[in-house]
């Protein structure tokens, strides 16, 4: 018993080994899907990048550069994403909506590429973000007529406008930050 599982460990390890190099570059993938998902909300709510630290990101340093752009999504973008949905015009909403549905097909694409050698914590982080992705669309594909229109010009409903808005846009927020902690836990798997 005990040598069958020492030669199952040492099998283990070898294959390990032998997958090392195309699991960290996996990895490298998320991470990248992670970046592109914290910049595609920065860029979509109107932040330029002078909310990064230009010193970090031109550092040469990659760690240092995602610590930034994790930053950035933990301290500015998550706290204000409600109050920034507020001054997105419906040509924003567009952008935003084309902007998610890009990131789902990339998450769906590395699934389909590399869903036999992602950890299961990695292919549950990437089914749940595209949950949110999907979460975060559902009001504009609704509600397009609603979506960065100003309140006077909202049309008719059986339920009040403006709260069928602010549910709307509520409701949008909460999934954007829930996807910026599915972009940080991208970085930590």
């Amino acid at each position: 018993m005990v040598t069958v599982a020492y030669v199952d460990w040492v099998l283990r390890r070898h294959e390990a080994e032998r997958w090392h190099g195309v699991d960290a570059r996996i990895r490298s993938r998320l991470k990248m899907l992670a970046n592109a998902l914290i910049t595609g909300i920065r860029v979509c709510l109107g932040y330029d990048v002078d909310v990064l630290d230009e010193a970090e990101i031109l550092s040469g340093d990659v760690e240092r550069g995602d610590r930034e752009v994790l930053r950035v999504a933990r301290h500015v973008l998550a706290p204000l994403v409600r109050a920034r949905l507020n001054a997105l015009d419906q040509a924003d909403w567009a952008r935003m909506a084309g902007q998610l549905r890009d990131l789902w097909q990339e998450a769906e694409r590395l699934i389909d590429r590399f869903g036999e050698r992602l950890e299961p914590n990695q292919l549950e982080t990437l089914l749940d973000l595209q949950q949110s992705l999907q979460q975060a669309l559902n009001f504009y594909q609704v509600f397009p007529d609603f979506a960065g229109v100003p309140d006077d010009k909202l049309p008719q409903s059986k339920s009040p406008p403006k709260q069928l808005k602010a549910v709307g846009y509520d409701s949008t927020a909460a999934e954007l930050r829930k996807l910026l902690g599915y972009a940080e836990r991208l970085h930590e798997l």
